[in-house]
């Protein structure tokens, strides 16, 4: 969990032009590991990450036209992204990675925790997809998070408020 420090030094800014050297930072820090699983080369890897990137940043672009894209502070400095779409049925968590030293320390925790408190007040559900293998399944299912469905390579999970 997130110490108080820690709560009170988190803030959230738009993406920029600017920031896409950082984004696909945070791409490649979250991604490559399968990759490198199967012996491919770093140079090889690389180029194959910048290709997803960028084909990801489309399809966000497409079908997430109306999401907050945000880069996460924490103490002023880039320390991930946060993609939020809020529909009239739902709060879609789209995307939140963090740095590899910013993770398991709370920080994803207090997001999400905080997306909750907003689903919760509009009584709609939390709902977000995770790659079926990445450890944040844990972190979902620790707070409250079902799965709803799932695919050969992804889970769909839902978050409702308590009644």
């Amino acid at each position: 969990m997130a110490d108080q420090d820690t709560e009170h030094s988190i803030s959230l800014r738009q993406v920029d032009a600017g920031d896409q050297e950082f984004l696909l930072e945070v791409y490649k820090s979250s991604r490559g590991d399968d990759l490198r699983g199967l012996g491919w080369d770093e140079d090889r890897i690389d180029e194959f990450l910048g290709m997803q990137h960028q084909a990801q940043q489309r399809f966000y672009q497409n079908d997430y036209k109306h999401a907050d894209d945000e880069i996460i502070l924490l103490a002023g400095q880039p320390a991930g992204r946060l993609i939020v779409e809020r529909r009239d049925n739902e709060i879609r968590c789209v995307d939140l990675a963090l740095l590899p030293p910013l993770r398991g320390g709370g920080v994803g925790t207090l997001l999400i925790r905080t997306l909750q408190d907003e689903a919760k007040q509009a009584n709609k559900p939390l709902r977000l997809q995770v790659i079926r293998f990445n450890r944040a399944v844990t972190l979902f299912e620790r707070l409250g998070f079902v799965r709803t469905s799932e695919t050969g390579t992804h889970l769909h999970m839902e978050w409702k408020a308590p009644k």
